[in-house]
């Protein structure tokens, strides 16, 4: 009699929950969408930063200001049909959520390790204390338009040390969410395929 198993092959570990307190579909859906609106509220923010400030930064500051745009509207899409692919049990809109995210992280570690680059760029420091001066400047806000440069280059070395751990400890959260989240998407992908074994056992097809 020929085998009534077929193979499943896992491409990531099992991992926990990403939300311990809820049951696994539910922890899925809790922080998927916690993770849309977050990406959301970004969105628009950076949508009124592009708007209020591109005038003033310059021309790799602006292009890198619009990728910064256009990757969280693209992740959060990916989510979207994420949730919709649990919910219909589609593969195609489950794996799409591997690859997207995955690039999505290198494209984050990418952007971190750049933007401590910058942090120590005296020219793009320079640009940035003469951005922040016009756009006071432009609010009516004589007070801080007219400080030192050395106040803000304090600040921003200041801002760098807590944007390093900030940007570490969501990063590690984003690597955990999408690894657990990857490993819920094989567990259904191995259940649907166990049904499908029971079914062709049922229709003796084996």
């Amino acid at each position: 009699m020929a085998s009534t198993k077929t193979d499943f092959k896992r491409r990531f570990p099992k991992v926990g929950r990403c939300c311990c307190c809820c049951a696994p579909k539910v922890s899925v859906y809790v922080c998927t969408i916690i993770l849309i609106v977050f990406y959301v509220i970004g969105i628009f923010f950076s949508g009124l930063s592009l708007n209020k400030f591109g005038t003033y930064t310059s021309s790799v500051t602006n292009i890198l200001s619009k990728v910064e745009l256009v990757v969280p509207i693209c992740v959060t899409i990916s989510l979207i049909l994420l949730l919709i692919g649990i919910e219909k049990r589609n593969k195609v809109f489950m794996n799409q959520f591997k690859i997207v995210f995955f690039i999505y992280l290198i494209y984050s570690l990418f952007s971190f390790i750049y933007g401590i680059y910058l942090f120590n760029n005296d020219e793009y420091v320079k640009e940035s204390i003469k951005t922040l001066k016009n756009t006071y400047k432009e609010a009516n806000m004589p007070n801080f338009s007219e400080l030192p440069d050395e106040f803000y280059q304090n600040s921003i070395k200041n801002s760098m040390k807590f944007y390093i751990v900030e940007v570490i400890v969501i990063y590690a959260l984003f690597v955990y969410y999408y690894l657990s989240t990857c490993s819920y998407i094989e567990d259904i992908e191995e259940g649907a395929n166990d049904e499908n074994d029971i079914r062709n056992l049922e229709n003796n097809e084996y």
